[in-house]
């Protein structure tokens, strides 16, 4: 690279001065000129309204008008896919302050520190220098406005489905939901009114992916595993507490090594959302309460598992083994005390499906099938018999001899579940499950020691 002589660069030095100066002068000038007049400096706009070269009171009077006119047509239009929502300036008390903006736009380049003044000068000189408009309104209503027009557009996403036509197995594919951005859209509004109205917004929307996606699903093709249990529907509110529970269930993907939880899924057993009161066993006791049913559903699934080969992770046995499934093989849930957890121990995705026809509730576990999965049974051993204890208690008020049963008493039981596997006929694994443990139920019997007087003279 060439250097600069001295004389070059002395040559170079003086152009730049002489540019510099020239610059300050026609700074320093046109400034000048600003100062000496007393209206709104050429150049100020409110929004989008040119007030330069006007009197504070021109400026005001012409910011009124032009806003007047404004308001009389639509300010505001909120558009989304071919739709548009009007909104009108008495719908939301919408306001300019004339006044306010006049003065702020007589004050551009006059207030603040010598710096400020000389900057918004230099700005109005060179581009121009806008003072929003800063509408005023009420946010409130707005914000309902807003929410009703929401309430339009927005929609859920639909997860993925799969469905059962007899045997068959049929898919869904997912569809997004959509969210308008509330947030988003005031701020918009609010940067688009301040340089002028009316205005079109495109609202802003934001897409909800579904939780389960069409790829979640592709591998499954069959039924892996079912299991029915049986319920009396004349019982109407343990029938509907039953369909309750089988519908929050039904529906659920479960990936490969994640955990399912039966009351994570089904929630708390309220009245709010339709749970009714049904027999139920509390500390050993048949009473009702709300949700009586829902434990008939966590005993099918908790089989219908078993019968999948997927892993327990918690299970609780009854106080008092329930009727509609094998001895050992219920599993109890109380909201906020006791769960039903498993993991999908398969290699692929697992989906739950319950059926309610009539009075039987079935339950389905879909997955890929496999032509080396083996035969699997639930089988019971080491069954025993615990019988109850007779407590006696002598009862004053019964004549001496008499006997009355107070509670008949309740058999026990202990038993010890496996989950067997056989291919081609031979078994090839038995796996311990649970030893569960039903106490018996004393058997109390009072008897009378009242004696007469003719029986004591005898």
């Amino acid at each position: 690279m060439q250097k600069l002589t001295v004389k070059e660069i002395s040559n170079v030095v003086l152009f730049l001065g002489i540019i510099i100066l020239f610059s300050t002068i026609s700074i320093v000038a046109t400034n000048i000129a600003f100062m000496v007049t007393d209206k709104v400096y050429n150049g100020v706009t409110v929004g989008d309204i040119d007030v330069g070269g006007l009197s504070v009171q021109e400026a005001e009077a012409k910011i009124k008008d032009s806003v007047q006119r404004r308001l009389n047509k639509t300010p505001i239009t909120m558009r989304y896919e071919g739709d548009n929502w009007p909104l009108f300036s008495n719908e939301i008390t919408f306001a300019i302050d004339s006044t306010r903006l006049a003065e702020q736009a007589f004050n551009v380049g006059r207030c603040g520190s010598v710096f400020r003044q000389f900057k918004e000068r230099y700005i109005t000189i060179h581009g121009g220098y806008t003072v929003p408009l800063i509408p005023s309104y009420d946010s409130d209503k707005l914000k309902a406005i807003i929410a009703d027009i929401a309430a339009k557009i927005d929609r859920d996403p639909h997860n993925a489905e799969v469905r059962l036509d007899g045997v068959n197995v049929i898919k869904l594919p997912e569809s997004k939901g959509i969210k308008v951005n509330v947030e988003q859209l005031i701020k918009v509004l609010n940067s688009k009114l301040d340089d002028g109205f009316p205005v079109v917004i495109d609202i802003p929307v934001s897409e909800i992916e579904p939780t389960v996606q069409t790829s979640d699903i592709n591998d499954i093709d069959g039924i892996i595993a079912m299991y029915t249990t049986q319920f009396n529907p004349v019982n109407e509110n343990r029938a509907q507490n039953i369909q309750l529970a089988a519908n929050s269930i039904s529906g659920a993907l479960l990936r490969s090594g994640e955990i399912f939880s039966f009351n994570d899924l089904v929630g708390l057993r309220i009245a709010e959302v339709g749970y009714k009161e049904a027999p139920v066993f509390i500390e050993g006791k048949l009473v009702p309460d709300l949700g009586g049913g829902v434990c008939q559903v966590s005993s099918t699934l908790y089989n219908v598992v078993l019968l999948a080969d997927m892993e327990i992770v918690e299970r609780t046995s009854h106080f008092r083994p329930p009727g509609y499934v094998p001895l050992g093989q219920d599993a109890t849930v109380a909201d906020n005390l006791l769960d039903f957890r498993f993991r999908n121990s398969l290699s692929n995705n697992i989906y739950i499906l319950s059926q309610i026809k009539e009075d039987n509730l079935t339950i389905f576990i879909l997955s890929k099938n496999s032509a080396m999965r083996p035969d699997i049974s639930i089988e019971s051993a080491n069954k025993k018999v615990v019988e109850p204890n007779i407590i006696i208690k002598q009862d004053p008020n019964l004549d001496y001899g008499r006997q009355v049963i107070e509670t008949q008493g309740q058999k026990g039981f202990m038993i010890s579940t496996y989950r067997v596997k056989r291919s081609s006929g031979k078994e090839v694994d038995r796996e311990l499950l649970f030893t569960d443990e039903f106490k018996p139920e004393d058997r109390v019997v009072r008897v009378g020691t009242r004696v007469s007087l003719r029986q004591a003279i005898k």
